[in-house]
């Protein structure tokens, strides 16, 4: 069954984020139309977003205009279980959207409001471009090479952030109202949500007063990036960190033999990385990426979109699948986003929707929409962790289970700072911390106990680790039929890499996704920030949509989820180019691909730059009275896109002019009053004391710990942050009454490992 069958989505406006996260609605069954505002304009996208987002399919009449308008949209909303609606913060026309009004004239229904920087707050009405929303998050500062500007991603992160929480948020007020009838109202603003992707950097400012900038992909970590080969680049890591010593002797060189440990390859980076490039040079990636992955370690390469649309894994799955363009030509995109043993995607041969059961509203409730739910966490380092706190959040028992004798690497790397690192803090809040070894009979049938009386189970190891330890699908499901297991690998549980290891930057490499983004065609690619966290929010999505299909009267089940696959959804509309036309999409820098000026310009000061992006002749005009004056704005030879365009330098020449002379801030402002889509580059400085995120009352306290704030905001109550990140073991005590058990044994002095052993 679908889990969304019989759910009816309205959507209205056309932000790529509302479509984005319709499209995953309608693949997972709901019945999904849209409407245009009463003020809408013709939507400027490309074709092959078209094809992608499905932004113009389905669309239904509606007139505006007409003198019973009010009563008519109470109507479409009383057929309506969720409504999207993207419509500007400051929307007045004939049918608002208050939240107080819509929970008392339609108390089912579930309102997800998608703006750029949320619905109250001194930006509110601010105009944003995607490059503004990159800027403006956080991430921008961290992308590109630190000598030059701060470079945006070509994928649309901020976009594409938010559809996946919007559709989070909506799986959530759905869940909720199975147990009370009551919908909710949604307030999510597409920078907060993007800026779950900056959060480790966030949290670390906010405890130490770090302030990350870009650094050419120069990973803390070492190795960890991508380096030159033969035929291109490979993405070569030292990780998983225990199998680096297995992949030494591939060098041919016994000096590197005495750089076993990751603590020694970063404090002699240049020295190290100088012994690796003979070998890399003579050997082409696809070659190296295999050398590596039988080593154990998690390597890759540098992908284009036509190379991940013909890699192995991808064709063995089947992943990629045929479409059309609006225009009529052919094109391939991805499948599936994840693949459940019970849920269906599209039309994967599935039974007819089942209406939604009807539950009596009874007043306002305000429990957690995840409350009652139990989760045991066996994931690591980034993606998963996210995933699951996400859950823990919002209400769900999010239970960590942590062996002390090696240590995620978020706990520090170190001992000595096992409770005491930022990263831990924000990526395991509100959860509970249990030690294990599951090696012992003892202990792994404690764990067993637990999975009894859980609902879900998210882990994120390669395929069969979970089997070996007793714990594989097959098995929890005998203990508990209910139960929902989310794996979470990096090439998903079959093909010929199922077994291959993966990190965030070596996905983001394979899948084709950080080939797009760079200064200039012939220049390096960049990756951007950060992967890691899309995938977990993914992994979120697959469990509510599976929990969601349960509460709904469907089985518990399993669902493999290929964090590649997950990378390759972010960037759907760029393989519809590639496949339809054959050729690699362009790079394109700052600028963008329809409109002119685009870019990243310096403003007074160090490392302090403003973007700003331009759609149309109006908003041209408007900037050049402002950088230049009359003899600008009337100056014939920029005064359409394609002049423009044309001239690009030379206009980016004379904003330069004009910014190099104002703090940035100040700049944006005035810019901004004008109606033009400006933003500063953000840093983590900038957030933390940011008016908008202040006046949103955005970051929270707990613990005596200032951490970042939620992706969205709910109505009937949300995201509680309950305590930081536990210390290791610190809910053993808690959990006695499954067993007499002596759970503190594992945290005895000496059988701490590190991350870097």
């Amino acid at each position: 069954m679908k889990s969304l069958g019989g759910i009816r989505v309205l959507r209205i406006g056309d932000s790529l984020g509302a479509a984005y996260c319709t499209k995953l609605l309608a693949g997972f069954g709901a019945e999904v139309r849209s409407v245009a505002p009463a003020d809408a304009a013709t939507p400027d996208y490309s074709a092959e977003e078209m094809a992608w987002y499905e932004v113009e399919r389905g669309r239904l009449p509606f007139d505006w205009s007409a003198a019973d308008a009010a009563q008519a949209w109470a109507r479409r909303l009383d057929e309506t279980d969720v409504l999207i609606d993207a419509r500007a913060a400051a929307y007045a026309g004939p049918c608002p959207s208050a939240a107080e009004a819509l929970a008392a004239s339609h108390p089912r229904l579930i309102v997800c409001r998608i703006t750029p920087f949320g619905l109250d707050g001194p930006y509110r009405d601010h105009a944003a471009a995607d490059i503004t929303l990159y800027a403006m998050s956080g991430l921008m500062t961290s992308t590109g090479d630190g000598t030059r500007e701060p470079l945006n991603a070509q994928p649309k992160i901020a976009q594409v952030t938010a559809g996946l929480y919007a559709y989070i948020a909506s799986v959530m007020a759905l869940l909720r109202r199975e147990r009370d009838g009551l919908g909710d109202f949604i307030d999510l603003s597409i920078r907060e949500a993007a800026m779950e992707n900056y959060e480790n950097a966030i949290a670390e400012h906010l405890h130490a007063g770090n302030i990350p900038r870009r650094n050419g992909d120069e990973h803390n970590m070492v190795p960890w990036r991508t380096y030159r080969c033969a035929d291109g680049e490979a993405a070569i890591i030292g990780g998983p960190i225990r199998n680096w010593s297995k992949a030494a002797a591939l060098f041919g060189n016994a000096e590197i033999e005495r750089y076993a440990r990751m603590d020694q390859r970063i404090k002699e980076r240049k020295q190290f990385e100088a012994l690796l490039r003979p070998w890399l040079e003579a050997h082409d990636k696809r070659e190296i990426f295999l050398a590596g992955q039988r080593c154990g370690l998690a390597w890759s390469y540098l992908a284009t979109m036509l190379d991940a649309l013909q890699d192995p894994q991808n064709v063995a799955r089947q992943f990629f699948v045929d479409a059309t363009l609006p225009d009529g030509r052919a094109c391939r995109v991805p499948g599936a986003p994840f693949r459940g043993s019970a849920t269906r995607w599209r039309d994967d041969g599935d039974a007819a929707p089942r209406a939604a059961a009807a539950a009596a509203a009874n007043g306002e409730r305000v429990d957690a929409p995840l409350a009652g739910l139990r989760v045991l966490d066996f994931t690591h380092d980034w993606a998963g962790p996210h995933a699951a706190r996400v859950l823990a959040d919002y209400g769900a028992e999010v239970i960590k289970v942590e062996y002390p004798k090696r240590l995620d690497g978020m706990r520090g790397g170190y001992p000595a700072k096992v409770n005491d690192f930022a990263r831990f803090w924000q990526l395991h809040r509100n959860k509970r911390s249990l030690t294990l070894d599951l090696e012992r009979p003892d202990h792994l049938a404690f764990c067993q106990r637990l999975a009894a009386d859980s609902d879900l189970v998210l882990e994120n190891s390669r395929p069969g680790v979970m089997d070996k330890l007793g714990l594989g699908y097959e098995a929890l499901r005998a203990i508990n039929p209910r139960i929902v297991m989310v794996s979470m690998s990096a090439f998903g549980a079959d093909g010929p890499y199922a077994r291959f290891a993966g990190y965030g930057g070596t996905i983001e490499a394979i899948s084709g996704l950080q080939a797009l983004t760079g200064y200039d065609a012939s220049g390096p690619a960049f990756r951007v920030r950060e992967m890691d966290v899309l995938n977990g929010i993914f992994g979120s999505c697959a469990a509510l949509t599976a929990l969601l299909h349960r509460a709904r009267g469907g089985s518990g089940q399993w669902i493999d989820l290929s964090e590649t696959e997950t990378c390759c959804w972010t960037v759907g509309e760029f393989f519809a180019q590639a496949s339809a036309s054959g050729r690699e999409p362009p790079v394109l820098g700052n600028r963008h691909a329809r409109h002119a000026p685009q870019g990243c310009y310096p403003a007074a000061g160090s490392d302090r730059w403003l973007t700003l992006s331009i759609a149309d002749d109006a908003q041209w005009r408007r900037l050049a009275l402002i950088v230049g004056g009359p003899a600008l704005a009337e100056d014939p030879r920029y005064a359409s896109v394609a002049l423009r365009r044309a001239a690009h330098d030379e206009i980016d020449a004379r904003i330069t002019a004009w910014t190099r002379e104002h703090e940035a801030d100040e700049a944006m402002r005035r810019l901004q009053g004008a109606g033009i889509a400006a933003g500063l580059v953000c840093n983590a400085r900038d957030l933390a004391v940011d008016p908008q995120l202040a006046a949103r009352q955005w970051f929270q306290s707990v613990d005596g710990v200032r951490l970042p704030g939620f992706p969205f905001r709910m109505r009937r109550g949300g995201g509680v942050l309950r305590w930081r990140g536990p210390d290791l073991g610190r809910d053993n005590a808690y959990f006695a009454a499954y067993g007499d058990l002596a759970l503190g044994d594992a945290l005895a002095p000496g059988k701490l490992g590190t991350a870097f052993e």
